[in-house]
């Protein structure tokens, strides 16, 4: 119920935020009673978080009877040497308050010598290293030989299998066989060069970037399953995605194995990022040509200091960065970075997606319209009675507008990898006159004009990453005449007046990925809570 309580105040929070950028709010007792519930909520989430994090008093701290009992319990020196298994057992609880019983199929010798240990530390040690396999229940200590157990694991896992592939090309033409073939069984790879295989045919030159990623959940589990346990004394396993569950068959050691995997593996697959993307179009001013100078934004504002790179160092060089790029920005916002670049031109927001996705997880953001051009024409002439001429047309579907890829590995120490792929694209429609012979044929083409890159950032929970340097130029053509005198035969073009100039823009990619945790969340309360008294201030 807590947790739903956040959710309904991050939505609320991001809805008043949100009007920020159309008017005022005019109504007082909406606002202040939104901002009291923010500072509620904020309140009982740093409450709950110090209450996990810092250990209670130990006069306050209710004691459960296990940890009593760990506090009572004596501690000792024991030492055996080429010790009988059953003689160890039933001599190390005498004068305990504990239990012991050993079956009839414990064999062997043990030796070992330790120092101020408890009971449950030595037969925790012995199984470790001689592989006695015991239970406990209460003080009743049952020691058993290994044998095959049957053990079933719910797994709570998609019965899915996703492939997704990215790819960025740039092609320069193509030349005869100037290059080589390969292939490979790489996730990921970037060639200078391709070729076809058949001789005599042209190869395409230029640059490609191909990123796969392939998830399939259960068949790498029960890979893995079958690589931790033997097979060779019957132990089996059998997984059931439909249901989600995991049967093992083996020795007690191996089903301890097991069990830590698994335990391991849906804890890290159940870590859910929260994306927030901001796309930007920055029409450059006369003094920006070149394109965004990133250091002056660096230098701008000396409260919320702008760094790039994981050290989030200021930068003070202006020519350290240029072309296209990507860093990771020590900011908790995009409105302090967006009226930055407000400086250096007219700042267009094209989209701001949103996006959740798991862990290891490819989310793909897809705004715009797919239109279909003419890619090949075919007639089929049919000789008969009379000459029949049939056109085969074949479409094919061409995107334009803005699609985003993103996918997020999570480490422990919170550090998010992102492989970011933006492409922003425009397709127009154009006519191309080809000659062939004496003959001239006008061919509709589709005309794309797109702006992508494809990278791998690093950054923490809550930083901004920025990627810039994509840009475009234009022209303009302006026409001004004065009002009837402009429309005179001969003298009209004395009182008209033409200019003809470029303009440049460049697109910014800003995207904030943050740990869906009780951290994050904490945060994300802050930052609204914060939204709502800059609002109050204005």
């Amino acid at each position: 119920m807590k947790y739903m309580h956040k959710h309904l105040v991050l939505i609320v929070a991001g809805l008043l935020v949100g009007c920020q950028s159309i008017g005022h709010v005019t109504q007082e007792l909406p606002k202040q009673e939104s901002e009291k519930i923010l500072q509620a909520a904020l309140a009982e989430t740093s409450r709950t978080n110090t209450a996990i994090s810092l250990p209670a008093l130990p006069s306050l701290a209710p004691l459960r009877l296990d940890d009593l009992a760990k506090v009572e319990e004596e501690r000792f020196d024991v030492s055996a040497q080429q010790l009988s298994a059953r003689t160890f057992f039933m001599g190390l609880v005498e004068g305990s308050p504990y239990n012991m019983i050993v079956h009839e199929g414990i064999s062997g010798d043990i030796s070992l010598q330790l120092k101020d240990v408890t009971v449950a530390e030595v037969m925790k040690a012995v199984r470790d290293v001689y592989g006695y396999e015991y239970k406990r229940m209460g003080n009743l200590y049952q020691v058993l030989p290994a044998v095959l157990e049957t053990q079933i694991y719910q797994v709570n896992y998609l019965d899915v299998q996703r492939d997704g592939q990215s790819q960025t090309s740039v092609s320069a033409g193509s030349v005869s066989n100037a290059g080589s073939s390969s292939s490979g069984g790489n996730s990921s790879s970037s060639d200078n060069d391709s070729s076809s295989s058949d001789s005599g045919k042209g190869a395409l030159v230029g640059t490609h970037i191909s990123t796969r990623s392939k998830t399939d959940f259960w068949g790498g589990l029960q890979t893995t399953l079958l690589t931790i346990i033997d097979s060779d004394k019957g132990q089996k396993v059998v997984v059931t995605p439909q249901a989600g569950v995991v049967v093992v068959r083996a020795f007690p050691s191996e089903q301890q194995t097991v069990r830590e995997y698994l335990e391991k593996a849906e804890l890290i697959l159940g870590r859910q990022v929260v994306i927030e993307a901001k796309i930007l179009e920055v029409n450059l001013n006369n003094g920006f040509q070149a394109g965004i100078d990133w250091a002056a934004v660096g230098q701008i504002n000396s409260k919320n200091t702008v760094g790039f790179g994981q050290s989030a160092e200021r930068i003070i060089n202006p020519d350290g960065i240029g072309g296209v790029f990507s860093a990771a920005l020590r900011l908790n916002d995009f409105t302090a970075l967006i009226d930055l670049l407000g400086t250096q031109g007219n700042v267009q927001v094209l989209s701001s997606p949103r996006v959740s996705t798991m862990n290891n997880q490819k989310a793909v953001i897809k705004v715009g319209s797919d239109e279909f051009f003419v890619t090949e024409i075919e007639s089929t002439t049919t000789t008969g009675t009379a000459t029949t001429t049939t056109p085969s047309v074949e479409l094919t579907p061409f995107f334009s507008g803005i699609a985003l890829d993103v996918t997020p590995q999570i480490s422990a120490e919170n550090e998010i990898i992102l492989h970011i792929h933006p492409s922003v694209s425009e397709v127009e429609d154009q006519q191309k006159l080809i000659s062939v012979g004496a003959e001239q044929f006008n061919i509709p083409l589709a005309l794309s004009s797109i702006r992508e890159s494809d990278s791998v950032v690093k950054a923490m929970s809550g930083q901004v990453i920025v990627i810039g340097g994509l840009m475009t130029s234009g022209s303009n053509d302006t026409f001004a005449q004065a009002p009837g005198l402009g429309d005179i035969p001969g003298i009209g073009k004395l009182f008209q007046q033409r200019r003809q100039g470029s303009n440049k823009s460049e697109l910014v990619i800003l995207l904030r990925p943050v740990i869906a945790n009780s951290a994050g969340w904490q945060q994300e309360l802050q930052r609204s809570l914060d939204g709502f008294q800059s609002l109050k201030q204005r």
